[in-house]
């Protein structure tokens, strides 16, 4: 099965045409879901252009996800239930199967999903149940924290590993009035 791409002209494009096709997906299968946020628009943050790949943060009343959009089609097989015709023929569908994220600089995974107009894309989802959240700027907040939270982790991880590393060499290491 093939990828199928769509291609933007610049960032502006990009944001648009998410912000329009995940408007619309919200408002035809969504709009009377008892889950949505009823104050939350459809909008995107931090748009960009990653290796052979355009991402950006796009918040609904459902969630707040990370996509994916390929450039090209990447070399991850599309399973054949995820071809756009039958995609087309099921739109309110929201994520497929966890496929690999082969993206530059990440590692992970993320669903496959499909839009029309879009084409194939990966999508993380970031937060969900967004109903607990008064308005999308603290959505953005509660992400903002996650990742804060993650970088305190990993650097109090690699710390450690570094002063681990000088205690282990201080112990091979004589010192000179020993030797």
């Amino acid at each position: 099965m093939s990828w199928e791409c769509r291609s933007f002209a610049d960032l502006d494009d990009f944001h648009q045409a998410i912000t329009a096709i995940f408007s619309q997906w919200q408002q035809d299968c969504f709009l009377d879901s008892p889950a949505a946020h009823p104050s939350i628009s459809v909008c995107s943050r931090g748009a960009r252009h990653l290796g052979d790949w355009w991402t950006a943060q796009v918040l609904t009343p459902l969630a707040l996800s990370q996509i994916f959009i390929p450039i090209t089609p990447p070399d991850i097989p599309l399973p054949e239930e995820w071809s756009a015709p039958p995609q087309i023929a099921h739109p309110c569908l929201p994520y497929g199967p966890v496929l690999p994220l082969r993206v530059p600089s990440l590692v992970g995974q993320a669903h496959v999903a499909y839009r029309q107009g879009l084409g194939h894309f990966l999508i993380q989802p970031q937060v969900q149940g967004l109903r607990r959240y008064p308005d999308a700027e603290a959505v953005f907040a509660a992400w903002d924290q996650v990742i804060a939270f993650r970088r305190r982790t990993r650097e109090q991880l690699e710390k450690g590993q570094q002063e681990d590393r000088r205690a282990f060499l201080r112990r091979l290491i004589l010192a000179p009035e020993k030797r």
